[in-house]
């Protein structure tokens, strides 16, 4: 079958930017090398004082979605599904033939984000990457979500490139023994086409304007200058890739890009900080369960005794399953009220107080993201007044130093200095 009866596929995977894990790379080109008119995968040629960066990505799915969720919710912990190659715009919100598209991903997380029942988002990630167009952007999504409600990342088979980039944007990213992340680099694959065309007696004419304007196409081999064009911009796209893997986990840029896009297994990646934790597929779930019922809100790097608490008593708990309904409802019955109380009470909710009840009375809105809310919501007119009458009066009544005889008391000093704030406030108002 020709290639030319495959051109939305080959637009998408030559000549493009690709996060993808290499050997799941190699595979792909070598079982569709005949349908897109090339023999197989060649290796650019490299200099011994020239570094070539290439990296990739992967993941694995969950279960059907329960009750037309696109996701299934087990301990309050709303699992979205990661498999296989991700797409930007796939048009299905759950994985569907082999791939997954980010529009999915964050379509399905931002329902996730209105769930009164889910409390944190866990993404089970089995992929090995795929297109750099809308990765980033849904790795920030992800990240700015995470402050909503928890995030965290699994990869319980393979989390590279392109999924391990979604993986650093959660707070907490937990590995399998035999799973595998990494793979910080990227890669382009150019078709060229010319034997086969001089075999087939088929000469190809492209009458073009503006130099570049064919740059990359494949009825010839690729230039040299074009070569390098290409490269210095997947060069520039792994900068990003290391710079958003530094700032989510901490580890210097300088030592994500001494990984040479290489992968990472278990503890190896816990090692080395790709990965906080190695922890058995069926207790995940409820070790992130555990965690938000002993904290109750956003997780923070300073929690991390509490995390591996959750994540060694996850077997345990879930063996001995001792905790009664009525402790578990008593139990979030108290993390409500807290929750609750968080919101009214804050300092930021004064001035603003229908806005702090109305959150308070939002299901899942968590203390911490209710408080952002509430520093970006402006105050009321009537604080505002108060605040500023009341620094009015400390500055023309301070606290009498003495009270001799002949002098005025401090209540005195005080009405004092209230008639005079209550006389400029007038005439202000009159102008």
């Amino acid at each position: 079958m020709s290639w030319t009866n495959y051109p939305h596929l080959a637009a998408r995977v030559l000549n493009q930017p690709l996060m993808m894990d290499p050997a799941w790379a190699r595979t792909f080109f070598d079982s569709l090398g005949a349908r897109l008119a090339a023999a197989g995968v060649k290796d650019p040629p490299k200099k011994d004082d020239e570094l070539n960066p290439q990296a990739f990505v992967s993941g694995k799915g969950a279960e059907n979605a329960r009750e037309g969720r696109p996701y299934r919710i087990e301990h309050g912990i709303a699992v979205v599904s990661i498999t296989g190659t991700l797409v930007h715009k796939f048009g299905y919100i759950t994985p569907q033939c082999g791939m997954t598209g980010y529009d999915g991903i964050v379509r399905s997380m931002r329902l996730a984000m209105s769930d009164p029942e889910v409390k944190g988002v866990l993404l089970d990630i089995d992929s090995p990457g795929g297109e750099v167009s809308g990765a980033f952007d849904t790795a920030d999504l992800i990240a700015r979500m995470g402050k909503i409600k928890p995030v965290w990342a699994l990869a319980a088979d393979t989390a590279t490139s392109a999924a391990y980039l979604l993986a650093s944007a959660c707070s907490r990213r937990l590995i399998t023994q035999t799973g595998t992340v990494g793979s910080i680099g990227v890669v382009v694959a150019h078709r060229c086409v010319d034997k086969k065309l001089q075999t087939e007696g088929v000469e190809i004419t492209l009458i073009h304007s503006g130099s570049h304007k064919v740059d990359g196409n494949p009825y010839e081999v690729l230039p040299e200058a074009v070569r390098r064009d290409v490269q210095a911009r997947i060069d520039e796209t792994r900068m990003m890739f290391a710079d958003k893997v530094s700032a989510s986990t901490g580890i210097p840029r300088k030592s994500v890009l001494a990984t040479e896009a290489r992968t990472y297994d278990g503890e190896e990646a816990v090692r080395i900080g790709l990965a906080d934790s190695v922890i058995n597929y069926e207790d995940a779930v409820f070790a992130m369960s555990e965690f938000l019922k002993q904290k109750g809100g956003l997780m923070k790097p300073e929690n991390t005794t509490a995390v591996a608490t959750a994540e060694n008593n996850a077997p345990t708990a879930m063996a001995e399953n001792n905790v009664t309904t009525a402790e578990m409802t008593a139990a979030a019955a108290t993390q409500e009220r807290e929750r609750i109380m968080g919101i009214l009470s804050c300092d930021e909710a004064k001035g603003r107080e229908a806005l702090a009840q109305a959150l308070a009375a939002t299901p899942g809105m968590s203390v911490d993201a209710a408080l952002t809310i509430l520093q970006a919501s402006p105050v009321a007119a009537q604080a505002r007044t108060e605040t500023a009458l009341d620094t009015l009066m400390a500055k023309e009544s301070p606290e009498p130093v003495e009270t001799g005889a002949g002098k005025p008391s401090a209540q005195e000093s005080r009405l004092s200095g209230l008639r005079k704030a209550a006389a400029r406030l007038e005439g202000a108002t009159h102008e």
